[in-house]
């Protein structure tokens, strides 16, 4: 059982430290297998909006864009990611600021164009082995906005061996009733809204065994894209 523990705290409010409670955990049976922290050292980056992005003037592979950091003024940044693009959000690191592997960013000049700060992959940054792109994040990131912040690390990523008498805590919702009977406090479902069905096409359901399964449900989903990866913003907790 592999989760992050800022999703188990969405549950239950442990109250706790992160050692105090992996101890009690493993006490109780439930063993620590692994624990690591993931997103350290992010505190010195923040969210970005590319507001333009032309070709280099001297290499096919680079593009020289025109950042958003929230600091009201522009900053240009030369790119060879191939998805930067206009409107695209992405982690940056101004000049004198520290990425998480101690490295100090500078002012640079790539091919007689001056660099203002350095636009990031997952991989700059820890956080995957994505390396062919920037970090693209979500509409909502607002420019000059704390990275770390916004994408709720540093986080504690935790992986539990679960006896075969246990299955009770192979999910998160199981773990967080075992967690609250430990500290004695209450277990709270986080509240998740209603979305609509949008299709009008039904499929049938007949349940021949309604004693056995009183209740099944279902949802059509159509236009699913099976080869897709799924954003790093997406993957970073798994």
């Amino acid at each position: 059982m592999r989760f992050p523990l800022s999703w188990l705290r969405e549950w239950v409010a442990v109250p706790d430290d992160e050692a105090g409670l992996l101890h009690r955990l493993t006490m109780a049976g439930l063993e620590v297998e692994s624990h690591q922290i993931q997103g350290a050292g992010l505190e010195e980056l923040v969210v970005a909006r590319i507001e333009s992005c032309e070709p280099h003037p001297a290499a096919d592979r680079l593009r020289v864009c025109s950042v958003d950091d929230g600091s009201g003024q522009r900053l240009q940044i030369v790119c060879g990611a191939p998805n930067a693009r206009a409107g695209l959000r992405a982690p940056l690191i101004r000049v004198g600021s520290r990425l998480p592997n101690g490295q100090v960013i500078g002012q640079a000049e790539l091919r007689g164009v001056a660099s203002f700060g350095m636009l990031c992959s997952g991989r700059e940054l820890g956080l995957s082995d994505d390396h062919d792109g920037l970090l693209a994040l979500p509409e909502d990131a607002t420019p000059g906005q704390s990275l770390d912040e916004y994408l709720g690390y540093p986080d504690h990523i935790v992986e539990l061996a679960i006896t075969p008498n246990r299955g009770d805590c192979l999910s998160i919702a199981g773990l967080a009733r075992e967690t609250g009977a430990l500290y004695g406090v209450p277990v709270q479902q986080p509240a998740v809204a209603n979305q609509a069905a949008t299709l009008e096409r039904q499929v049938p359901i007949h349940l021949s065994a309604a004693d056995a399964c009183p209740r099944y449900c279902g949802r059509l989903i159509e236009g699913l894209r099976p080869g897709l990866a799924s954003p790093d913003w997406i993957q970073r907790r798994l």
